[in-house]
């Protein structure tokens, strides 16, 4: 008799769990599709897209990268030699030095920055090599080493900045660190 009842207070309770269960699962989920809802209506609001906006620009209006073809334009820029860069010391207090072979500006052509800067780029060479020089030289062979990705778009931000423009959209360099 006592094992029967035991068996039919396990059963109550494992049906009361099961309805708990359910009913959380409910709520929870309603509150899922409404917070879905909030964030849909004010990406709509704020005109926010997966890709970007008008040329591939966000809401942080910076260039994604999202260029078509036929609208990419790119500007080298030329070293005399190489560019060797003196960077900052590391933690190993050993003085390391970065060999730039060649920087490539990716640009869009599309972009009302272009048509506006693009004639006068060539006499800016020496300004925006000596811009790469100072961001690069601010950091050590071990940053560099480890996210040299973060230092090309410090570089293409101060490039923007200086511009007022995203029309750059991508910086490439080669280079040798020793």
């Amino acid at each position: 008799m006592k094992k029967n009842l035991l068996s039919i207070l396990i059963l109550a309770l494992l049906v009361v769990n099961l309805a708990m269960t359910g009913f959380m699962l409910l709520s929870v989920m309603t509150t899922n599709n409404q917070t879905k809802q909030i964030i849909s209506d004010i990406a709509s609001a704020l005109q926010l897209e997966a890709n970007g906006g008008t040329n591939g620009q966000g809401f942080s209006n910076s260039a994604t990268g999202n260029v078509a073809a036929e609208n990419i334009a790119t500007m080298t820029i030329p070293s005399e030699g190489d560019m060797t860069i003196s960077l900052k010391l590391g933690e190993d207090g050993v003085q390391h030095y970065m060999a730039q072979t060649i920087v490539v500006l990716s640009m869009d052509t599309s972009n009302d920055g272009y048509a506006k800067y693009s004639e006068s780029m060539t006499g800016m060479e020496s300004l925006m090599s000596t811009k790469i020089q100072t961001i690069i030289a601010a950091h050590t062979k071990e940053e560099i080493e480890a996210d040299v990705s973060a230092i090309k778009e410090e570089i293409l931000e101060a490039l923007q900045d200086m511009y007022g423009s995203n029309f750059i959209y991508a910086v490439d360099m080669s280079y040798i660190i020793a």
